[in-house]
């Protein structure tokens, strides 16, 4: 609400929307607003910056929050003179940075050094010693290894290590018995014992066929785990049809377990075949499932249970009339985001009897195929935002939105010819202009 709001006082401007949920993904300031942020930030000592041009320093002899800025200007380092002892957040931002030893940081809480190219392995040989640290975020960096000393960081919430040199994590990490938030790679080898970490709520790059046994296992042990990335791209088993089963039969267990306790959100990676063999019962808490690069022949009839799923993204390799009907009966689902990888062998006809009776948000990508899909009386009754790719072809291009009576947008991109693409943009105008919500209409290419 507040970011919306000055979004609408034009204070922070978007810079890029997510093409799929209208999500804004980055924005920026004007320039005069950033000077009045940065001046009112070091007027108050809320922030001391070093190596900003063109920005006069006060320097604060007791800095609370610390950013080092540096980029073709030249080098930025810490002056002469400040307390950094005092210091409880830093954040380091280029390449032409100066890296402050930690050992002056007694009681650091936030250590950001995201995208700085200069950060090496010694330089956190220190970050034991960090007792109050909460937030750590090594993400682009160097970085190859963590220190075995980093269990030593008690408080540690955060940790991002994704797009990092980072492939195996030591052992000792199991210790951060604090620790929220684990973000890294898929291609990264966690170690035994992570049921030690009960506190844990995210983690994100479980390359499934490349971990060992018992951490699989004890993923389910873990009962405060609320959002799981899971990777099952063969290619870690090298071959070995007998470790994919294994596996597999091990993360579908603790799925199951974790289906019973705080799980929320979960994201499949490469899991066509996990799909359609999944655990038993099926995790019931979820609320968010996303499938990525896992088309599978039908919806599963194991999906009807998800009781409380809310959002949900699946890839099928055409969409029939009885995949609608089990995803209709999802009495939670408010996004529904649906490929079809390939041609639907019917088209695929929506009504009030398919359900839906609460979605808002609906995303259908023929994936360069005829859009085969009709909307009738009753159908999506509360849905807002409908967007469909594909080839729309001349016979059919009356999709039937006016029977969508809470529409506000529709996005379409057209795949086809120049006359193809006229006729549908003339066929879909007629229908917008004449729907008593006039919906907003976006056709584009893709």
């Amino acid at each position: 609400m507040y970011f919306n709001e000055l979004v609408n006082r034009s204070l922070i401007q978007p810079v890029e929307t997510s093409s799929r949920y209208y999500r804004v993904e980055n924005c920026r300031v004007h320039d005069i607003i950033l000077d009045f942020i940065i001046s009112k930030s070091m007027e108050q000592n809320f922030v001391t910056l070093l190596g900003v041009p063109n920005l006069s320093i006060r320097t604060q002899s007791k800095a609370c929050r610390l950013a080092l800025h540096a980029g073709e200007h030249g080098n930025s380092s810490t002056p002469t003179g400040m307390v950094l002892s005092h210091i409880r957040s830093l954040n380091v931002f280029g390449n032409s940075v100066e890296i402050p030893s930690l050992d002056e940081f007694m009681h650091l809480r936030v250590l950001d050094f995201g995208g700085c190219t200069q950060l090496e392995n010694h330089h956190l040989v220190n970050i034991g010693r960090l007792f109050q640290l909460r937030y750590l975020n090594l993400r682009r960096t160097r970085i190859s290894e963590l220190p075995e000393q980093i269990s030593y960081a008690r408080c540690l919430q955060m940790l991002d290590l994704r797009q990092s040199y980072v492939r195996e994590l030591p052992a000792s990490i199991v210790n951060l018995r604090n620790l929220l938030h684990l973000l890294v790679d898929n291609d990264v080898k966690f170690p035994g014992e992570i049921k030690k970490m009960q506190s844990l709520e995210t983690l994100k790059g479980v390359d499934v066929l490349n971990q060992p046994i018992k951490f699989l296992q004890e993923l389910g042990q873990l009962k405060n785990l609320r959002k799981l990335h899971l990777d099952f791209e063969h290619d870690s088993a090298n071959g070995d049809t007998a470790r994919v089963k294994d596996c597999t039969k091990a993360i579908a267990s603790s799925l199951c377990k974790l289906g019973t306790h705080n799980l929320r959100s979960l994201t499949i990676l490469d899991g066509h075949s996990f799909l359609q063999a999944p655990p038993c019962p099926a995790p019931l808490s979820l609320q968010k499932l996303m499938t990525w690069q896992s088309a599978i022949p039908q919806v599963p009839n194991w999906v009807s249970s998800l009781v409380n799923l809310q959002h949900l993204r699946l890839e099928v390799k055409g969409v029939g009339q009885e995949d609608l009907h089990i995803l209709g009966g999802l009495p939670s689902l408010l996004v529904l985001d649906l490929e079809g990888t390939a041609p639907s062998k019917h088209r695929l006809k929506v009504s009030g009897a398919v359900g839906f009776r609460w979605l808002k948000f609906f995303y259908y990508d023929a994936n360069f195929h005829s859009i085969d899909l009709t909307f009738e009386a009753g159908s999506m009754p509360k849905l807002e935002n409908l967007e469909i790719q594909g080839t729309l072809e001349i016979g059919s291009l009356d999709l039937g939105i006016e029977n969508l009576p809470c529409l506000v947008t529709v996005k379409c991109k057209i795949v086809g010819n120049a006359g193809t693409f006229v006729a549908a943009m003339d066929t879909m105008e007629i229908a917008a202009s004449a729907h008593p919500n006039h919906p907003i209409l976006l056709i584009g290419r893709p």
